[in-house]
């Protein structure tokens, strides 16, 4: 069975992404849309941390 040598590494790539982008968004957003979007925003940033952990334990 050939395995991805490189999974760590793509991980690792993946969720500094994610942190950029969070930082990103909260430094650059607004109070008044930071209320209006919250939820969805969590949810989002919810679903794909779950994706990740996921894939990881079911490789």
């Amino acid at each position: 069975m050939n395995r991805n040598k490189k999974l760590q590494v793509t991980i690792f790539l993946l969720l500094g992404l994610l942190l950029i982008l969070l930082i990103h968004v909260i430094l650059h957003t607004k109070v008044y849309v930071v209320f209006s979007a919250s939820l969805g925003s969590v949810f989002l940033i919810g679903l794909i941390l779950f994706l990740i952990l996921y894939l990881y334990v079911n490789r």
